[in-house]
């Protein structure tokens, strides 16, 4: 048995004979190791305890993040999507809030402050791109004299910025996004604290969801596997000379890398259009001082009143024009993904596909 072991004869008996060289080797890898290991767990209780965490339910800092490793890809799986995300609708920050926050705190919203869990971790919000509204002449024209000149003017004056969630990993401080977006009312020019939601604006922003964070392989999950942040919309269409609607889904996908700043992520934001046909890569993103400068901007037209008919409160979206500085094709991005062999096209190789885009290695066929 020893000889198939291939331990030599000398090592087989007693307690005097030399210990052979790999079995130092063995040994010493495994106390290092186990010191790294120790050290590692010591970390982790020093950190959770200064961060004011229960170490009874500390148990993973990923915990509670949702995750998704392909696009919904039919309209079927889309609308489904879209449905079951509706707990992870953008969270509306109150009036009278910073417009960002920059350093991490442990309570964003109200859902933070009522969460019976446990206690969240320390975030900040920052913004990843604009939305603005704005009515065409004949739609303002056919809004109520009493309200229509306020609503108009406070589209004309505010816009909302889409902001994401981002987190430090405990141990080694890294940057991540949460899958959850939140969403804040910003003056184009004036105060740096945020605008109350007019009812019109508040039910278009519910319609921005957080599908997850786009991870294609989740058995060890890092702060650098955390940076693709999906999010779905949708947009209730009027049809052309018509009162009737129809359901667009589109996605926003942000694509957050390493920056100079230690404390904030490179945003990269791609949105899709023509019911996901088209890829359109945004310009960077600043805060809009009007509504033709915002990254999204959505004429809409009135389509429901609160009970006493004159202040509107749903609508529904004409047409809507995305700031853009690329556009792809779907196809030619799974022609990409075919000759650079990376199987399930688009749908399964998002951080790829967006990764070639911002390098400049896929650039659009013109």
């Amino acid at each position: 048995m020893f000889r198939q072991l291939g331990i030599p004869h000398n090592e087989r008996h007693g307690t005097q004979s030399r210990p052979h060289g790999r079995l130092i080797e063995c040994q010493s890898i495994f106390r290092d190791f186990s010191m790294r290991l120790q050290f590692r767990c010591l970390l982790s209780t020093v950190l959770l305890i200064a961060t004011g965490t229960n170490l009874a339910t500390a148990i993973d800092e990923f915990g509670d993040l949702k995750t998704l490793s392909v696009l919904p890809q039919t309209q079927r799986e889309v609308e489904t999507a879209f449905s079951r995300s509706s707990s992870d609708a953008c969270e509306q920050i109150g009036q009278g809030e910073p417009l960002e926050i920059r350093s991490f705190m442990r309570y964003l919203t109200e859902r933070d402050r009522l969460s019976t869990t446990q206690r969240p971790l320390a975030s900040a919000r920052h913004s990843l791109f604009s939305v603005g509204l704005e009515f065409e002449a004949s739609d303002r024209a056919a809004l109520p004299k009493v309200s229509g000149g306020i609503i108009a003017d406070y589209l004309e004056k505010n816009c909302v910025l889409i902001q994401g969630r981002v987190r430090r990993d405990l141990l080694d401080r890294e940057l991540y996004f949460h899958h959850r977006p939140l969403v804040v009312t910003a003056q184009y020019r004036g105060s740096r604290l945020t605008e109350p939601f007019e009812p019109l604006v508040a039910s278009k922003v519910r319609d921005f969801h957080g599908l997850g964070l786009f991870v294609p392989e989740t058995r060890i999950l890092k702060a650098e596997k955390l940076r693709t942040l999906v999010l779905i919309f949708k947009n209730d269409i009027l049809q052309p000379f018509s009162s009737r609607t129809r359901e667009q889904y589109e996605f926003a996908l942000i694509r957050g890398r390493s920056s100079a700043a230690s404390d904030q992520l490179e945003n990269h934001v791609f949105v899709t259009t023509d019911d996901r046909q088209t890829l359109n890569y945004l310009a960077p993103y600043s805060q809009p001082l009007r509504p033709s400068q915002s990254s999204i901007l959505g004429r809409i037209a009135v389509t429901d009143y609160d009970s006493s008919g004159i202040y509107p409160k749903e609508s529904a979206t004409r047409s809507f024009k995305v700031d853009t500085r690329n556009k792809f094709a779907l196809d030619e991005l799974d022609a990409y993904c075919l000759e650079q062999q990376l199987a399930g096209g688009f749908h399964a190789n998002v951080t790829q596909i967006l990764d070639a885009i911002i390098d400049k290695q896929l650039e659009p066929q013109r």
